[in-house]
C-alpha cells in the first residue's frame, strides 16, 4: 500500500496556518520543521543534548510543513485550500511513498541485552536467563541500553558490590532505565527526574511495566529534588554534567558514588577537571570506562 506525502515551504510566520490546511484537507496531522524552532532549542538553557554545528547555520526565515493522504488523494484540493488560506499561490512538493509497518518492523533491531547483574529485555521478548530483568518499551524517549553511554552506566552500576537499602538519583532519566535497573538491584528508593514531560511520561510506563513505584519528577536537579541520594545517576552531556557540579554537592554526602555518561571524548578533560582536578578535593575517581567515541566515570564525594 502507498501513501502520498506533500510538503509546502512557507514563511516561518505561516507554518500554523499551511498546518490547518494541510489538516482541514484531509491529513491526520502535520509535520513541521521550522529553523526557527530548532533555533530556539540550541540556544536555549534547558538544551541537554549534542547538535550537529551545522545547524548553526539553519535558516530560520522558512518552515517545511508536510501531510499524508491516500494514494488517489487530489492534490488540487490542497493548492487551493493553501492559496485561499496563505493569499497566494504554494508550490506542493508531493511524492509516493510506502507504507511499512514500522510498529513491528522497527522491533527486530532490538535484543537483549546483559550488564552483568541486570538484563535489559525489550517488552514483546522473552529472557529464559535466571538474572533480574527490567522490561523496556522503547519509545521516544533516550535509554534503552543500546546506546554506549547508557550501557556504560548499567555495568558502573553492576559494578557495585551492594545496593541494598541505597537511596538513588536518576537524574535526565530518559526512559527510567537507569533508575528502574538501579530498583532491581535492591536499591531502597529511586528519585527519576527529566527536564522533557516525554521522558517523564516514558519512564511513569516503564516503572508501571516493571510493576515498580519511584517519585518520577518533571525538572532541573536543584529546582526538584531536596534528598540526599548514596548513588546518583546522570547519564547527559559534558556541559550538563558541569553545568551540575554546583548543584550535586547539596544532593549528596560523604561516600555518595556519581555514575556520570555521555561524555565525548574530546571533553572527557573538562569534565575531570571541572570534579576532580579543580583543587577542592570535594570528589575523587573511583573508575572510568571508554566504549568508542564515548566514556563514562564513577566519581565518590570525599
Amino acid at each position: 500500500m502507498k501513501y502520498k506525502q506533500i510538503t509546502v515551504k512557507v514563511k516561518h510566520e505561516e507554518a500554523d496556518v499551511a498546518s490547518y490546511a494541510i489538516i482541514e484537507a484531509g491529513s491526520e496531522g502535520a509535520s513541521v520543521v521550522d529553523g526557527t524552532d530548532v533555533k530556539e532549542v540550541i540556544t536555549s538553557k534547558s538544551n541537554w543534548d549534542y547538535y550537529d554545528s551545522s545547524l548553526d547555520n539553519i535558516d530560520t526565515a522558512f518552515a517545511f510543513v508536510t501531510g499524508c493522504y491516500n494514494e488517489d488523494f487530489d492534490s488540487i484540493a490542497l493548492s487551493t485550500l493553501l492559496n485561499e488560506y496563505l493569499g497566494r499561490e504554494v508550490e506542493l512538493n508531493v511524492s509516493l511513498c510506502d507504507s511499512v509497518d514500522w510498529e513491528n518492523e522497527w522491533k527486530k533491531y532490538y535484543k537483549s541485552m546483559d550488564f552483568g547483574k541486570i538484563v535489559i529485555v525489550p517488552k514483546w521478548l522473552k529472557y529464559d536467563g535466571d538474572k533480574s530483568t527490567v522490561l523496556i518499551d522503547p519509545g521516544m524517549a533516550f535509554g534503552t541500553g543500546t546506546h554506549e553511554t547508557t550501557g556504560m552506566c548499567l555495568k558502573l552500576l553492576s559494578s557495585l558490590e551492594d545496593m541494598e537499602n541505597k537511596t538513588v538519583l536518576d537524574v535526565g532519566c530518559g526512559s527510567g532505565i537507569l533508575g528502574i535497573s538501579a530498583l532491581k538491584m535492591g536499591a531502597k528508593d529511586c528519585a527519576l527526574i527529566d527536564i522533557d514531560p516525554q521522558a517523564v511520561s516514558a519512564t511513569k510506563s516503564n516503572l508501571e511495566l516493571n510493576g515498580l513505584f519511584a517519585t518520577v519528577l518533571e525538572g532541573d536537579l536543584a529546582e526538584k529534588y531536596h534528598g540526599s541520594a548514596d548513588v546518583v545517576l546522570a547519564n547527559l552531556t559534558a556541559d550538563i554534567l558541569l553545568r551540575l557540579r554546583e548543584s550535586l554537592p547539596g544532593v549528596t554526602h560523604a561516600g555518595s558514588l556519581i555514575i556520570m555518561s555521555g561524555i565525548i571524548n574530546a571533553r572527557i578533560d573538562d569534565v575531570l577537571n571541572g570534579f576532580i582536578n579543580d583543587g577542592k578535593g570535594e570528589f575523587s575517581l573511583v573508575n572510568s570506562l571508554r566504549e568508542g567515541e564515548w566514556q563514562a566515570i564513577m566519581i565518590k564525594k570525599n
